[in-house]
């Protein structure tokens, strides 16, 4: 029996067994993250966007929130409509700047930020965006993450948007107010095509900013892009939502619309 007297120690724990016990934690809450996060990839490849968007945002890292917040762009852009897009974009936005400030050092951080800040502004109107200095804020976190990656196209695809789209929306007003330059947009748009020529959405876009700036103008090296987004292969949704936007911005231009990789 034991002695009132006696007191129980508590058990004392190696300090070498604590630090591997704790190693042994840590590497399985980051597989389980790896995991989670594969999950939600795989989620967003095959176009379950919204249930990407929410296995990654339980995450709680920045790179699950910059995921999130890519899943609900897209999924809002292509296949959400009406008020459901400017929930969704307004969450989006949340979900980027969730992930930004997780992570500063996140390039992708800031390129979700960006995007889904884009998105928001096309659907609250030029009013609300203004008040809230969408326009600056969209820009500021696409020159970030040029900083952070020089050679990175997408990033400078979004600067050279960011140029087109303010051009196209406010003319003089945004040369004026907003600094937007057609010089910077090609700029950046040549900068993306020298590091992103394989990449669908680089071709396709960058072909959409030169229309914005001018059809007229650019137009004919446009219709090269739009044919060259068309030859390269569809690796997942959201390549052949940009499949199908090439082959419609093509068709503009008077080409059909059955040719093309899928």
């Amino acid at each position: 029996m034991f002695s009132p007297d006696c007191k129980i120690r508590p058990l004392r724990i190696p300090r070498l067994l604590r630090l591997a016990l704790l190693a042994t934690a840590c590497l399985a809450g980051a597989s389980f993250h790896a995991q989670s996060l594969e999950a939600a990839r795989l989620a967003w490849e095959q176009g379950r966007f919204i249930e990407a968007a929410d296995i990654a945002a339980r995450l709680g890292s920045s790179d699950g929130y910059a995921l999130a917040a890519e899943s609900l762009a897209v999924h809002g852009f292509h296949i959400a409509t009406g008020k459901e897009q400017e929930e969704i974009f307004a969450r989006a936005t949340e979900y980027g700047i969730e992930s930004v400030e997780l992570d500063p050092g996140n390039i992708n951080a800031h390129l979700q930020l960006s995007h889904a800040m884009g998105r928001y502004a096309q659907v609250v109107g030029v009013v609300e965006m203004l008040g809230n200095r969408y326009v600056w804020r969209v820009r500021d976190a696409v020159e970030t993450a040029v900083e952070l990656d020089p050679e990175s196209p997408v990033a400078h695809l979004g600067i050279a948007m960011w140029h087109a789209e303010a051009l196209d929306k406010a003319g003089l007003f945004a040369r004026l107010l907003f600094r937007a330059s057609s010089t910077e947009a090609l700029k950046h748009i040549d900068i993306a095509l020298e590091h992103g020529s394989n990449e669908k959405v680089v071709q396709t876009e960058s072909a959409y900013a030169l229309l914005l700036l001018s059809k007229r103008r650019h137009g004919e090296r446009a219709r090269q892009l739009l044919q060259n987004s068309r030859e390269l292969p569809v690796r997942h949704v959201w390549d052949g939502f940009l499949h199908e936007r090439s082959l419609q911005l093509l068709a503009e231009f008077g080409e059909p619309q059955a040719k093309g990789k899928r």
